[in-house]
């Protein structure tokens, strides 16, 4: 009988271990160093100057869609279940390459540092500061602390490490090295946490592949006898994950994507369109590929431990099944070398909501509100509300560890879909609509709030659809309050605009 989670005894760390660790995280801090040596304005910060390299972009960009969520919950689903989930992957990535060939080159030409520039000259400036908000609100409060806290609970349970302390370190580090070097900084670390964390995986998936009988294809040939790669229902059930659930995911992903400044600052900082282009559209098809590895880790644990079942002595929860592996089956030296993986898949993400937060403050907030600032006090907001930003994610991930939450994946995307996750709609709206205005759609923003979280609390409805009914209310409650508000709408230029007029 498995043992009960709480007498899992932990493997704790060897000292090549921890020096691996330190090496990590010093090369991090390196990068930041180097990279803050460069002259500095308030525009390169945030775009870094056109200094990184565009293949660079696109890593960065899969590095920031991608987290420690994935990291984990991804072969914690196939682990446990199938494949089923996987649809998601390819709904989010082909959305994705869809915003890159169609609306990237629309918003490039218009000279932006955030995406929310774009909602001030579409609407006006009530609209620019109600996405700026809820984009800051959702990213310190909700997944910046999320990032941080999935891996800490995971390493304390399976190795023994304290888990404020593995906070305080990720925390610490990765707001030091996005204030000192900025965008640039935050690239090129991508860049290194992206192998890293590639790299890691793979590790595992070879010494997964050596422990079971036949090796990779007997793994494969196992997986496939018990059902393990299953990915496709045609079921008319959105309680779970079905073909036409993501397809409801596909068309929410699209605006969704717009309207995510950590990710269109990878193509605002771009040279020109067609680098835009292939940033946006790479970033994605890595993400994809990046998917595939995930999910297959999963299926090849479950392979392991039906071939080992007398090696999995604890009744552990799915999400910390791949550090329970990395911690007890791998040889010291792996193991560090894996959990900088899993750090580094935290820190991406973390370090790209910190910029671009600080991105929203400065040019949104501070450059509507106080548009005279000058260069320097524009800089200086920049590097405070980086450290603010991490200081504060930093706190908000200790907090939720003293509570004790369970099922964090599914309650980060309910956090979604309810703050601001029906905001990309107006994204959709300002690009698809020429009778969308602001008041209009001010009123969908917040009718949707309310309709996601009456969706949340009254029916079973599968998560992944949440932010498809949040974008959707927001979309067709926005268009049709427009009309109400049409006579006294301010009459904007609107060309180059929407799709529709950037076509004549």
């Amino acid at each position: 009988m498995p043992l009960p989670l709480a007498a899992i005894v932990p493997r704790t760390l060897d000292v090549v271990d921890y020096i691996l660790l330190a090496v990590y995280f010093a090369v991090n801090l390196g990068i930041g160093w180097w990279c803050s040596r460069r002259k500095q304005s308030s525009g390169s910060f945030f775009l870094g100057g056109g200094r990184v390299a565009p293949w660079a972009m696109a890593v960065s960009f899969f590095a920031t869609s991608t987290s420690s969520i994935s990291f984990m919950a991804l072969p914690a689903m196939s682990y446990s279940t199938d494949w089923m989930a996987y649809g998601s992957s390819p709904a989010q990535a082909f959305a994705g390459i869809l915003v890159g060939f169609v609306f990237v080159g629309l918003l490039r030409k218009l000279n932006l540092t955030t995406v929310f520039g774009y909602l001030d000259q579409r609407f006006d400036h009530r609209v620019r500061l109600l996405g700026a908000g809820l984009a800051v609100l959702l990213k310190v409060c909700g997944r910046m602390s999320v990032v941080m806290l999935l891996p800490a609970l995971a390493l304390s349970t399976v190795t023994g490490l304290n888990v404020y302390l593995s906070i305080l370190v990720m925390g610490i580090v990765t707001t030091i090295y996005a204030m000192e070097g900025g965008f640039e900084a935050v690239v090129w670390t991508d860049v290194l946490q992206s192998a890293v964390m590639i790299g890691g995986v793979g590790v595992a998936i070879y010494f997964i592949s050596s422990g079971v009988d036949g090796g990779l294809v007997g793994l494969i040939q196992t997986g496939q006898e018990t059902g393990k790669f299953k990915m496709i229902s045609w079921d008319w059930d959105f309680t779970k994950p079905t073909v036409w659930v993501f397809v409801g995911m596909f068309f929410a992903t699209i605006p969704t994507q717009v309207g995510d400044q950590p990710l269109m600052q990878r193509m605002l900082a771009t040279a020109d369109v067609r680098e835009a282009k292939r940033t946006v559209v790479m970033g994605n098809v890595i993400g994809l590929a990046g998917s595939v590895l995930f999910f297959f880790v999963g299926t090849a644990l479950f392979v392991f431990y039906r071939a080992h079942p007398d090696r999995l002595t604890a009744d552990l929860p799915n999400d910390k099944i791949f550090p329970y592996f990395i911690a007890n089956e791998l040889p010291h030296g792996i193991v560090g070398l894996i959990i900088a993986g899993l750090l580094a898949a935290a820190m991406g993400a973390l370090s790209s909501a910190m910029n671009a937060t600080a991105a929203i403050l400065v040019s949104d907030f501070q450059g509507t509100l106080k548009p005279q600032a000058t260069e320097q006090q524009r800089l200086r907001l920049a590097r405070v509300s980086t450290m603010t930003c991490g200081l504060v994610a930093t706190a908000m991930a200790a907090y939720l560890a003293s509570l004790n939450v369970t099922s964090l994946w599914d309650q980060f995307l309910r956090l979604i879909a309810l703050i601001g996750g029906g905001f990309p709609g107006v994204f959709a709206l300002g690009l698809l609509s020429r009778r969308a205005n602001a008041s209009g759609v001010i009123v969908g923003t917040l009718a949707s709030i309310a309709i996601t979280a009456w969706v949340q609390y009254n029916t079973k409805m599968v998560s992944f659809l949440h932010t498809f009914v949040a974008i959707g209310s927001c979309m067709v409650i926005g268009y049709i309050a427009s009309f109400f508000f049409a006579a006294k709408a301010e009459k904007r230029d609107l060309r180059g605009l929407t799709l529709w007029d950037l076509a004549k």
